[in-house]
């Protein structure tokens, strides 16, 4: 029997080649489209160049490097926040939306694809004993930092 880990490994590659190779056709990077879908994910809510430096863990000038690219390729669009106008929210366009709208069908069909055969009831399982295993890393993680 194969080792988990390296079925995660396996796993893990297989669903980054497809989507890199989606995302090669379409002129983006990886860090391109994660910024892009942060902001699918929150259609109602302002968002400035801090949120996202924050959520993605980043420097503001490398948040500004890539804002700066998806507004030259017209994915991205600032305006004044209602707040402040000093700050700039940052807003999908239309040609944004519609290409995530078509990569998340995209998406839907490869988590179709991938849980074919799989019953609702082991899906549940699935997704419990994923959880699991990750808490047990994450607890594993923070054990060894307090060693150190």
């Amino acid at each position: 029997m194969e080792k988990i880990g390296l079925q995660f490994k396996k796993i893990s590659n297989r669903l980054e080649s497809g989507r890199n190779r989606a995302l090669k056709e379409l002129g983006l990077t990886g860090t391109q489209f994660d910024l892009l879908n942060y902001l699918y994910d929150r259609p109602d809510e302002e968002t400035t160049l801090s949120h996202i430096a924050a959520h993605f863990d980043i420097k503001h000038t490398s948040a500004i490097h890539v804002l700066k690219i998806l507004e030259e390729k017209e994915y991205i669009r600032k305006e004044p926040t209602k707040r402040n106008p000093r700050f700039k929210n940052i807003c999908l366009t239309e040609k944004s939306l519609s290409l995530m709208d078509h990569f998340h069908q995209g998406l839907a069909h490869v988590n179709e694809q991938m849980l074919q055969n799989i019953t609702t009831e082991e899906q549940k399982q699935l997704t419990a004993l994923l959880s699991k295993i990750y808490d047990n890393l994450q607890d594993l993680e923070c054990n060894q930092k307090k060693e150190n």
